[in-house]
């Protein structure tokens, strides 16, 4: 480790102002490399927490955020190279004066991509692993998995293969691999991104009683771009900037309430509650009425107050913002190639191929599938059940789901990766296992759930040029088309190693990687994960554009929020694998009243309705 000059010496024992902060950051600084010229990844914070406090740390993509768990964990100084200054203590100790394997079992680090720390074959394994390194004994290790499991909800997938989970059952695998290990700071990277919402409340609602609890008394750090769901459990929330250094900070009451508008400036996605009533105090006449309206009960009680001229308006925004924005109208007239500023991708000119060319005599249908099942090889676990869909050419789809009920099964089963175990899946009225694969690839681009897993080359560069080399279409990219799409990464050289890029920007590179072939319809597993609200709102409405233009689009996500506002229709999957519902947006929004648009909606028009 190297330091920056005369500061934060090695093996000197520097004791807190309060012994009793599980950790206690004062003017801290780090600079990665051999070179302390470069900008600080995180520069001069500094901040404390208590045991069975929770924080938010939040910021716009390559902040500083993963910088700063690793310093929290002692990755920084013990296992990363670099340059540092200020203090970082643990208990009133510095992190030098710990043996790494001693750090280890006081703070837990769950990294953002749950496939990095994974490293057995089951579940059961996988949560043994750490106990039985420290050589635990056998039954207390038995009890011990079996107390976590249950208390995370996953106890009936002691059995399960870790290749064979959702990604939001990983997550929770490898977050009870931690947890058993009985940590005294758990340090959490964006932990309900891959979550359902009914998973995402239980390990919350657990999470904060762990942090209260005499046996764990935790000191709960949460890496966050998405503030709506974990506020309401955090007691602090720090914000850095695109700098890396501390924006906001203080109660997370007092920052959502006082600064709407910094946080919007710092990328941070804000509640929507939040979002629509800030936009309500915009032409409210005593706007300050507002201040105390942080969550979405406070939002119920406040239409109470509220008169016939003033929830008319509230109506309307809560209609334009949440249930048919109107950011994206600009749009609806476009036709042909359009510039999105600097992060719009203009698309190739269609190069007619195999099945596309041949079939454009034929329905509108491009996708189809009949009595569709899918069985995991050996294990009796059927991921598709009995599921017959049609989705037409140019459509804007919202997959949806709980954990496990087969979404990322069901796009790996369109795109051709997995084989159906019985029905048929039709591609433009051609059955799939009819089609030459090198030509349905040609058709399909597929985003997959981890961004490392279609990353092939050593530099942005070769990354980005990878499908068109392989479909022989090399000649038809520009270097400035390579430039557009270099935006949307970031400001990145395009000899950089990708694997060196923050997970947002490998999701991005993921992105520009099958844009630059034109593909006839796109698959997005995850998309939002680990992007700050400014990438989401391009990478938005950059593929609307291409949904504009023809391109047929289907999203799986957990983000209900985001599904529901942008895209045109939602398929819905059962826990078991089957068929929910397949509707129109709008439809969607009217049988669903338990959607938080919908009853702040119903609690204003029987308002109306009781006043008039």
């Amino acid at each position: 480790m190297r330091e920056f000059p005369q500061l934060f010496k090695k093996r000197v024992i520097s004791i807190s102002s309060n012994p009793n902060n599980a950790l206690c950051f004062k003017n801290f600084s780090f600079i990665y490399g051999n070179d302390k010229n470069l900008r600080p990844a995180i520069s001069d914070v500094s901040f404390d927490l208590k045991e069975g406090e929770i924080l938010i740390l939040a910021g716009p993509s390559g902040s500083g955020k993963s910088t700063l768990s690793y310093a929290m964990s002692g990755l920084i100084p013990w296992r990363l190279k670099g340059f540092m200054k200020g203090r970082a203590e643990i208990f009133g100790k510095s992190a030098w004066d710990y043996e790494f394997k001693d750090l280890c079992k006081i703070v837990g680090l769950v990294k953002q991509n749950p496939l990095d720390q994974m490293v057995t074959f089951t579940v059961r394994d996988e949560i043994a692993f750490g106990l039985e390194n420290l050589q635990y004994p056998k039954n207390e290790v038995e009890e011990r998995i079996d107390e976590i499991s249950k208390l995370m909800g996953i106890d009936h997938l002691l059995d399960r293969e870790i290749e064979q989970l959702s990604g939001g059952q990983k997550q929770l695998t490898i977050l009870s691999s931690f947890l058993v290990m009985k940590p005294k700071i758990l340090i959490l990277d964006e932990p309900i991104a891959f979550l359902d919402q009914q998973s995402e409340s239980l390990l919350l609602d657990r999470l904060h009683k762990l942090t209260n609890s005499k046996e764990y008394k935790l000191a709960l750090i949460i890496i966050e771009h998405r503030l709506s769901r974990v506020a309401n459990v955090a007691d602090k929330i720090i914000v850095l900037n695109d700098n890396g250094s501390i924006a906001l900070k203080g109660k997370t009451s007092d920052i959502l309430s006082d600064h709407f508008d910094d946080l919007k400036a710092c990328n941070v996605r804000v509640p929507w509650v939040i979002n629509v009533f800030n936009n309500f105090k915009k032409i409210h006449k005593n706007p300050h009425q507002f201040d105390n309206i942080t969550n979405f009960q406070s939002c119920l009680k406040f239409i109470d107050e509220l008169n016939k001229d003033n929830l008319k308006k509230l109506r309307q925004i809560i209609i334009e913002n949440e249930i048919k924005p109107t950011t994206l109208k600009r749009f609806e007239e476009y036709e042909q190639i359009i510039k999105f500023g600097e992060l719009y991708v203009e698309s190739l000119k269609d190069k007619e191929f195999g099945v596309r060319k041949a079939n454009k005599q034929h329905s509108n249908a491009i996708i189809e599938t009949r009595n569709l099942e899918f069985e995991y090889p050996d294990s009796k676990i059927k991921a598709i059940k009995n599921l017959s869909i049609t989705i037409q050419k140019g459509d804007f789809v919202g997959l949806i789901g709980p954990n496990g009920s087969g979404k990322t099964t069901l796009l790996y089963l369109l795109a051709n990766l997995y084989e159906p175990t019985s029905g048929e899946i039709l591609f433009n009225n051609h059955n799939l296992k009819d089609i030459d694969p090198y030509t349905h690839a040609r058709n399909i681009g597929f985003i997959f759930q981890n961004p490392e897993n279609m990353i092939f080359k050593p530099t942005i560069k070769e990354e980005l040029l990878y499908g068109p080399r392989n479909f022989g279409i090399l000649e038809d990219i520009s270097e400035n088309y390579l430039s557009k799409l270099i935006n949307l990464i970031g400001n990145e050289s395009l000899t950089k190693n990708p694997f060196k890029l923050s997970w947002g920007q490998k999701r991005r590179l993921n992105l520009g990687s099958v844009f630059i072939y034109n593909p006839e319809i796109i698959l997005l597993d995850e998309p939002f994960i680990g992007q700050d609200q400014k990438t989401i709102e391009a990478l938005i409405e950059t593929l609307f554009i291409e949904n504009k233009r023809g391109k047929t689009i289907i999203i799986s996500s957990h983000d209900y929020h985001l599904l529901l506002k942008y895209t045109k229709r939602i398929i819905e999957l059962n826990k078991d694998g089957t068929l929910r519902d397949y509707d129109e947006n709008s439809n969607y929004f009217k049988k669903h009243k338990n959607l938080g648009p919908i009853i702040l909606l119903d609690k204003i028009n029987d308002r109306l309705n009781g006043i008039e």
